[in-house]
């Protein structure tokens, strides 16, 4: 008992010394993680800083740094350093103080406004903030996107509204488009269709093609104004001319089916055929159809399945999916599960959720 006692008390000793020196480490681990934290946020506490400042109006006399977007009082910037002025050339990469890239000859203003349009947030912020402050309409069009995204600023609706409608009052035609979208679909306001029609149609005196679709969709549906299909044929023929391909799809149908004008389905089908030549995926997508089905027009398999690779080719999952079933039923070639196999993966890559499950059957 005596000796049963004794190793009992070892083993509590040994317990005890165990679990001092797991605690002792676990402590040390815990403060060197704080420490390791606090350093890192104390190392990006100024790029943290300048985000978190948004895209509020710079006090007087400051200025904003084109290296990280935040303002600055002093010959350089607080946060990066940066010298005032300077700005990195998007064509080459070169630092510049001159109006020109002293590396490529790119004007410093033509690079500007291409590095907003780049399509990386990231790295279009400073630009975005500096040009936004100087009330350029492209750069004030992306800080309202910043601002409905809440991407590196707070997200605030009402200052995303607020500065697509400065950006708009700057004559700059996709920030007018945009809102006439927001008020049509009732995204992040109310739905206002009469809201909607106004900035349309003032994108579309600023010779936004798009917009100029939109107000002829509206007067050929009778929204907000009286139903006036001649008017809606004018737009979608200024829309489509100004270079939106499928506004010639929107005349066609007009033809095919008299609306706007006599019933006329020969001159549609120029009309389809010309949105195709001007790149509309769903006018490729529609000739296939009516090829390979042979409806109101001769059934010509070639033609359909060339039509098909164009409408798959501009990204249409639709066209993808039938050439994946012409494949697979030898309709108009020889019959190829693989190819199929192929067409239908691609179709569900573009988003094709139904092409998943022909996939599967197929694979089994």
């Amino acid at each position: 008992l005596v000796n049963r006692a004794v190793r009992t008390y070892n083993n509590m000793l040994w317990f005890a010394f165990c679990l001092r020196i797991f605690t002792e480490r676990i402590i040390k681990m815990t403060l060197r993680k704080i420490t390791c934290l606090f350093l890192t946020l104390l190392l990006c506490f100024p790029l943290l800083s300048a985000f978190a400042e948004g895209a509020a109006a710079p006090a007087e006399g400051t200025w904003i740094c084109l290296a990280c977007g935040s303002a600055a009082s002093w010959d350089d910037c607080p946060y990066c350093g940066t010298v005032r002025g300077v700005w990195t050339c998007f064509g080459c990469g070169a630092g510049n103080l001159s109006e020109t890239c002293r590396a490529c000859g790119m004007n410093r203003e033509e690079s500007l406004h291409a590095q907003v349009a780049c399509g990386d947030p990231l790295r279009a912020w400073p630009v975005v903030r500096y040009l936004a402050d100087q009330g350029q309409g492209d750069a004030l069009c992306a800080l309202a996107q910043y601002y409905e995204t809440g991407l590196l600023v707070p997200q605030d609706t009402e200052m995303a509204l607020e500065t697509y409608r400065k950006a708009c009052g700057t004559g700059y035609a996709p920030a007018c488009l945009q809102l006439g979208k927001i008020y049509d679909r009732g995204e992040l306001v109310e739905q206002d269709e009469y809201t909607a029609m106004e900035y349309f149609q003032k994108a579309a005196d600023l010779g936004s093609a798009e917009a100029m679709w939109y107000v002829g969709t509206f007067w050929e549906e009778g929204v907000v104004v009286s139903r006036d299909t001649v008017k809606a044929m004018d737009y979608y023929r200024k829309a489509a001319e100004a270079g939106d391909a499928d506004s010639w799809m929107s005349i066609a149908a007009c033809y095919a089916d008299g609306r706007g004008t006599e019933k006329d389905f020969s001159t549609a089908l120029e009309y389809y055929e010309k949105a195709a030549d001007s790149g509309s995926h769903m006018a490729c997508d529609y000739l296939g159809y009516l090829y390979m089905a042979g409806e109101q027009v001769p059934q010509d398999f070639e033609k359909g399945l060339a039509y098909y690779r164009k409408a798959a080719e501009l990204g249409n999952g639709r066209s993808m999916m039938a050439l994946g079933y012409a494949y697979l039923s030898g309709q108009g070639l020889d019959a190829d599960p693989e190819a199929a196999a192929r067409w239908y993966e691609m179709a569900a890559l573009s988003g094709r959720t139904d092409a998943l499950a022909i996939l599967e059957k197929l694979r089994q």
